[in-house]
């Protein structure tokens, strides 16, 4: 049997398997798994169906009683069999009944494989892989004094027949001889040599598959086709004509034909009884003819009436692709700095990690990127891009207004710009420098200084004196977004009417923009305002901000933080109303100080209400479902608006 795991999935492959107690091989048992651990699917022969053995020690009494039958009325045994497996079965069976029966060892036992023969060294070195029966014979004949080393695999009364050329083929004889199927070889020659005479024997102890020789002769035929016969003795001149096979001889059978199975193959009691013991979720019946598995699958198929999980049962045909689905949990270890990280403390309590994903050999772990290079292998690579255009039209004052208006405040980075005095050269909002009134032709100047801007904190845009762009950044999926963005306003701007085209000569155009950009440097008010209207519009126009701050106490009677006072109801009632008055008055100062204008928001839905405190996004409801869907909009509300919030104020 294989045991075999992938990507956590684990298949057991059965293969030809018997649970039966052998004279030489050890049952087959169940695999031994982690604790908890189970196999998913189970792929198992179904060579016999539902069809039973009858038990071992009839089965072997009722062979020996059809072997030397044979042998008492003057006749000879042929016993087809495979090479491997099943042969070495039957010659201790024999030799055990011939040491025994004494009036039986004038009767040689012959086994005629080559196969056989090389297998049987195997067995001879590796008596330790062997069941208790065979140690222990080996055991009694080292240990007895007449003993002249020999082992369980040294038969006394069995001979290794070479080839059928130096077989005295005289009196009564018992032969095993492979193929098992009788297709060809010696166990077909001896067949056709032995088949006309009634008094000779053939005994099956192996499965027979249908369309062989073996299955044909079960039926008991009056006449079998001579094929070794027929392939020496065929003249030289006849061969096919039209493309038609020559006709074989035919020979007439009048042995005898008795079958005793001691396949090594598992029969449906006990195939059964595997697959129940197993309890794979999902089982393949492989290796049996149509009939036999049909029936087999129609009997688990019945068992899952009983059954809360139903069993998945598969028949495929041979070559055929079969595909079943499976959902498998995965884990990931965290290691290296990640795996350094405290654990969550409180029940409950979710801590989000964020790493690289790596999976090695269906193995998931979890690292830091610096961690690449020692925990797997792996060395990172920063990939920086940059794209240049250059800007006939727009200037460095609209190129700012634009983002701003896109992005909200940006992060201006390098040497700050001066402001322009009276007698200085001005640059007006599209980048062209000017005198008062005093006009150069043929000279066209930019900004007199490069600038740079930070747009995200990711995307850095160079403004060169001479119109050139440089757009800058680290690539990946987020930064790629936002450099597009980024290109297509710069687009934008110079295909603006705003945008003066460039002359020959330089011209006087003030383009000063009055007041501030109302996308840029959002004050605390404006940012209440934007996410009032965000909640106006999922919840109503129910939304009032709240005007008293939350008071906390420690157990000791101090204050904590803004935290809800209804929590300290008995602290509270110690203070006087001045006394409460003024830690209120302080913390709606230190909430005004870090930029929160309200401490929060009141959210009336029907009858149910909710509040949110700005600070901490924290949702007080007595409703856990509103409860939940305030926090949710709340969520996406700070996603898409804190992008207009970033930078500092000016």
């Amino acid at each position: 049997m294989y045991l075999i795991e992938i990507a956590g999935l684990r298949i057991l492959f059965t293969g030809d398997y018997s649970r039966e107690d052998d004279r030489h091989l050890i049952p087959a048992s169940l695999p031994t798994l982690p604790q908890g651990a189970k196999i998913d699917v189970l792929i198992t022969e179904s060579t016999y169906g539902i069809a039973s053995h009858i038990p071992r020690t009839e089965r072997e009494q009722a062979l020996m009683k059809s072997v030397t039958g044979i042998l008492n009325r003057g006749g000879r045994v042929l016993m087809p069999v495979f090479a491997l497996g099943r042969a070495q079965e039957i010659l201790l069976i024999l030799d055990d009944y011939w040491a025994k029966h004494p009036q039986y060892q004038r009767y040689p036992i012959y086994y005629a494989s080559h196969l056989a023969r090389k297998c049987m060294v195997v067995y001879q070195t590796y008596v330790g892989a062997m069941n208790d029966n065979v140690k222990r014979m080996f055991r009694e004949r080292m240990e007895s004094s007449t003993s002249d080393g020999s082992g369980p695999w040294d038969f006394r009364f069995v001979r290794s027949l070479k080839n059928l050329e130096r077989f005295d083929d005289v009196g009564g004889c018992v032969v095993l001889a492979s193929p098992g199927m009788l297709q060809s070889g010696v166990s077909r020659e001896l067949l056709e040599r032995w088949a006309p005479n009634e008094q000779n024997g053939v005994v099956m102890t192996g499965y027979s598959v249908e369309g062989t020789m073996a299955k044909q002769l079960m039926n008991e035929p009056d006449q079998i086709p001579a094929v070794m016969g027929s392939r020496s003795a065929a003249p030289a001149g006849l061969g096919r004509r039209g493309g038609a096979e020559p006709e074989k001889p035919m020979i007439s059978r009048r042995c005898t034909v008795q079958e005793f199975s001691f396949a090594a193959h598992v029969d449906g009691v006990e195939n059964q009884g595997f697959i129940e013991e197993i309890g794979a979720g999902v089982v393949i019946l492989v290796h049996g003819e149509k009939h036999n598995m049909m029936r087999l699958k129609s009997k688990l198929l019945s068992l899952n009436n009983e059954k809360t999980n139903k069993v998945k049962i598969f028949s495929p045909a041979n070559t055929e692709e079969l595909r079943i689905p499976f959902k498998v949990q995965k884990t990931a270890r965290v290691v290296g700095s990640l795996a350094r990280q405290p654990p969550p403390t409180q029940p409950g309590e979710e801590r989000l990690l964020n790493g690289v994903l790596v999976q090695n050999d269906f193995k998931l772990s979890l690292m830091a990127p610096e961690d690449l290079r020692e925990y797997a292998g792996l060395t990172t690579t920063t990939v920086m891009c940059k794209q240049r255009i250059t800007l006939s039209a727009a200037g460095i004052e609209l190129i700012r207004w634009a983002l701003e208006g896109t992005f909200g405040a940006i992060e201006e980075v390098g040497p700050k710009r001066v402001p322009p005095s009276n007698d200085a050269v001005e640059v007006n909002g599209n980048g062209n420098a000017h005198t008062n009134g005093e006009h150069v032709d043929g000279v066209v100047d930019h900004s007199p200084d490069g600038v740079s801007y930070m747009v995200m904190g990711a995307v850095l845009v160079r403004y060169q004196n001479n119109g050139e762009i440089s757009v800058e950044w680290e690539g990946n999926v987020l930064n790629d977004g936002i450099a597009d963005a980024v290109l297509a306003v710069l687009f934008s701007v110079e295909s603006s009417p705003a945008a003066v085209k460039q002359s020959a000569g330089s011209h006087s155009h003030s383009h000063h923009h009055e007041g501030r950009n109302p996308h840029a440097n959002v004050s605390p008010k404006e940012k209440f305002e934007r996410l009032c209207m965000f909640l106006e519009a999922q919840f109503g126009e129910n939304i009032a901000p709240i005007a008293k701050p939350r008071i906390v106490f420690k157990q000791g009677g101090k204050k904590e933080g803004m935290h809800n006072g209804v929590k300290a109801e008995e602290e509270e009632e110690e203070l006087g109303e001045e006394e409460l008055a003024d830690l209120e008055a302080e913390e709606l100062e230190r909430l005004h100080s870090i930029g929160v204008p309200v401490p929060g928001v009141e959210i009336k839905v029907d009858k149910m209400v909710a509040k949110v405190w700005l600070e901490d996004l924290e949702v007080e409801c007595s409703q856990a479902t509103l409860k939940d869907r305030v926090k949710a909009v709340v969520e996406r509300a700070v996603e898409t608006v804190s992008p207009l919030w970033a930078g500092k104020e000016r």
